[in-house]
């Protein structure tokens, strides 16, 4: 198994013209799994489409280079505000069909899975039944990638919801605060970083002090069934690229995702600058500001104001990220509820090797 990764930029939001000229030099007879991960530039309002056609045009591309669903997965949010650039990134992972034994001696290198439920019933929605149906599937991923639970960097995790529209809709169904409460739950409970006892219906959204520790958790309409990737480091996975997650403190908190990079020896100047920041191939990240507003003693205006909360937050954390990193190749979404600590978020950094093996 071999993982790489590639970034790619999209000149609108149904724009797949990068990516499939990259993807017409690879060799798609070894491609087991493709996932891209993108960023539409959508305005979030109900009337909002974007996610719809990129999800349609992708769909359109798999199906021309003979990939179907066992081989292939999309994961895409709106949101490139600030300076959150329109691209997105393709993991796609080469070599057996299925997950082989791993040899302990080798080295951690990055391994790749992914899985899909069964359509969801519409009464599961916005339930507990709904976050068991979600850890099944995170299970499912991490057997697909042949990762153990403690080997897993990252689970991303969609759900789905139901558009204000549909004539069985509910508060409950529609919420995408909720819907990311079910995701990032059910891949707690996978696993096994939440207690899946104290999971119940009046606990998803309001009980904070239930959170995982490397979910990232994102929900929408467009979908109709459970979708997972895992990510984690597993011996004799082959390639040069590796994983790894930290909570951050707040929207503003750079400092622990320096610390995250410190781990894996990359480098800053004088200035505080990233020395070697091409090494960092991509970073996944969940923000969050608390329900109150408040960030670091003062008042924002991220619930008050006429604009959606997430925006506020995509669009600042870009330029925190940005700022960082000294590119662009970053995938940043709002509310880590269940995900973090109140207030905090997660954040995931997919690094190169120094020295490249």
């Amino acid at each position: 198994m071999r993982t790489v990764l590639h970034c790619f930029d999209m000149g609108g939001a149904g724009d797949v013209g990068a990516l499939a000229a990259w993807l017409s030099t690879q060799p798609l007879d070894d491609l087991r799994r493709l996932v891209i991960f993108a960023k539409t530039e959508g305005h979030h309002a109900p009337n909002d489409f974007s996610r719809e056609l990129l999800k349609t045009k992708l769909g359109l591309l798999f199906g021309e280079l003979g990939l179907g669903d066992t081989r292939a997965m999309s994961m895409l949010a709106i949101g490139s505000e600030g300076v959150g650039s329109p691209q997105g990134f393709a993991f796609a992972r080469f070599g057996e069909a299925g997950a082989t034994a791993a040899d302990p001696r080798a080295p951690a290198r990055l391994a790749l899975g992914f899985a899909r439920s069964e359509v969801v019933p519409i009464a599961e929605i916005g339930t507990t039944a709904l976050v068991d149906r979600t850890a099944q599937t995170a299970q499912a991923a991490m057997r697909d990638a042949g990762l153990a639970p403690d080997q897993v960097g990252l689970l991303f995790i969609k759900t789905p919801t139901l558009a204000a529209r549909h004539p069985e809709a509910t508060p409950e169904r529609v919420a995408m605060h909720r819907g990311r409460a079910v995701s990032a739950l059910g891949g707690g409970v996978a696993l096994g970083e939440v207690e899946r006892a104290r999971v119940s219906d009046a606990a998803i959204a309001v009980d904070l002090s239930l959170y995982s520790r490397r979910v990232q958790a994102v929900t929408g309409a467009e979908i109709t069934r459970v979708e997972v990737v895992a990510m984690g480091n597993r011996p004799g996975a082959a390639g040069d690229l590796v994983i790894d997650t930290t909570h951050t403190v707040d929207l503003l908190d750079q400092a622990s995702i320096r610390r995250l990079l410190a781990r894996h020896g990359v480098r800053c100047d004088t200035d505080g600058a990233l020395l070697d920041g091409d090494r960092v191939a991509g970073l996944i990240v969940k923000t969050m500001v608390p329900e109150s507003g408040m960030l670091r003693g003062a008042r924002t205006t991220v619930y008050t104001s006429a604009w959606a909360p997430e925006s506020h937050m995509r669009a600042a954390a870009s330029g925190v990220l940005g700022s960082l990193l000294g590119h662009l190749r970053f995938f940043v979404s709002a509310d880590a509820v269940h995900q973090a600590p109140e207030g905090g978020g997660v954040a995931s950094a997919i690094l190169r090797v120094a020295g490249g093996h």
